[in-house]
């Protein structure tokens, strides 16, 4: 284990600190001014604890063999890039002499092999504590250990022999506390140590919220409004504002009533079926965390049952104001030794395929980008919009055209003046393409 007095001369030192210039209030629009119609929408799918490789190694096949939409090519908006995931990471997995030291060296690997990939590496404190009445000593020893145990330059060869001296060469700038309990000496500690953001609280969950109206990530300066009503409720004490440190929340999904999930393929009623499971769930407005632990274990859903709620969701955010997409899943959850150890009504098998099936489902939709959260605040402190776009299909090379057939091209509408083939539109007056209007 790694020594609790230890400061952050070695971890802060290797990291990368934040101006915390960003000031973004908590806005159900887009921001900078940019329609609904012309944002991306955003997935960002997390991994918590991360402590079983072939969980992980799941999780890097198969974000390695998806990309987003090519768009136009724009890498701002991320067309056509790797789809990228957040492992919060639960740092005594790559602790030698800790209670999970005899799986270290592959864990550390593993965790080094995704930071390769351009995956995100963001902390989750040392030994996943309950933390709602911690210190900010205790604070401090949680995360700061981490931040030294991943920071450490990665050297190792042989993954049976692991050594404390080794890290994964990661730097985390982003943070979710564990069990998402949290209270203001965290977030004082986040914003003076370098963090760029953190991902423990829930939105979504006022009643004139629903899965087209969340709000977009925002910045503590002018304080959360999912915490303000997590301490009315009394649940989670309250917290102060904390200038330019990014929220990146965990929404509350819609479970869809029983008409509406007859369009995804179920002939029940979910939110009865939930409601027999956790009785505090609330039917009339069906909101439920948006975390494979809540839907796969407690309210112990199939694989199919919970496609189905992340269809709606991503469908109903498409229709409405885009407000990102988040997930809160655990990789150990994908990895068949979870069916001995902790058996519900679903295999691994079956949770695997439900996200792989989301996956294609959600990269289906041309708005569709799914990144990290970092990737995320990164697009928030300089949001551009996806092109403009075009009510016809797009032109095509080696098509042919008949005359007055339209076509979308460069951020235009085109019309042939006669049939053609092969032929590019352009603004010219020999051209076999006449140009419209420009995309809306």
């Amino acid at each position: 284990m790694i020594k609790q007095g230890f400061t952050l001369s070695l971890g802060l030192a290797a990291m990368s600190f934040y101006s915390h210039a960003a000031n973004q209030a908590p806005s159900q629009l887009p921001p900078a001014g940019i329609a609904a119609e012309n944002a991306p929408q955003f997935i960002a799918i997390a991994f918590d604890d991360n402590t079983l490789v072939d969980g992980q190694n799941w999780v890097l096949d198969q974000w390695g063999k998806r990309q987003n939409p090519t768009g136009h090519g724009n890498a701002a908006t991320f067309d056509g890039s790797a789809i990228h995931t957040t492992f919060f990471n639960t740092c005594e997995a790559i602790v030698a002499a800790s209670e999970q030291g005899t799986n270290a060296g592959h864990v550390k690997e593993t965790w080094y092999q995704a930071n390769l990939l351009g995956h995100e590496m963001a902390n989750h404190t040392l030994n996943h504590l309950h933390g709602l009445e911690f210190t900010s000593a205790e604070w401090q020893q949680q995360i700061n250990d981490c931040q030294i145990a991943m920071s450490k330059p990665f050297t190792q060869v042989d993954p049976e022999f692991p050594s404390d001296a080794e890290g994964i060469d990661a730097n985390a700038v982003g943070f979710r506390s564990p069990y998402l309990e949290y209270n203001d000496a965290l977030f004082a500690h986040l914003n003076q140590n370098g963090f760029k953001y953190d991902a423990s609280i829930s939105e979504g969950y006022e009643p004139s919220h629903h899965a087209g109206n969340q709000y977009w990530p925002y910045t503590l300066d002018n304080g959360s409004p999912g915490a303000e009503l997590a301490a009315s409720w009394g649940v989670k004490p309250p917290i102060t504002e904390y200038p330019g440190l990014w929220e990146v929340p965990i929404y509350a999904l819609i479970v869809p009533d029983d008409q509406i999930a007859k369009q995804y393929g179920i002939n029940y009623s979910l939110r009865d079926k939930i409601q027999q499971k956790m009785n505090w769930f609330d039917v009339q407005s069906g909101k439920i965390e948006a975390g494979d632990y809540n839907l796969f274990y407690m309210a112990q859903l199939t694989g199919p049952e919970v496609l189905a709620i992340l269809k709606y969701n991503l469908d109903m955010r498409l229709a409405g104001n885009k407000a990102p997409m988040t997930f809160l899943g655990h990789s150990t959850q994908y990895d068949d030794q979870m069916d001995q150890w902790s058996p519900t009504a679903s295999t691994a098998a079956e949770r695997r395929q439900a996200i792989e099936d989301f996956l294609d489902y959600a990269l289906s939709k041309q708005d569709v980008r799914i990144v990290s959260h970092l990737e995320l605040v990164n697009w928030m402190e300089n949001p551009q919009a996806l092109p403009a776009r075009c009510e016809s299909a797009e032109w095509m090379k080696g098509a042919s055209y008949s005359k007055t057939q339209n076509v979308n091209y460069a951020g235009f509408e085109w019309q042939a003046k006669w049939w053609s083939y092969n032929e590019k539109p352009q603004d010219k007056s020999w051209s076999a393409w006449q140009k419209v209007r420009a995309c809306r």
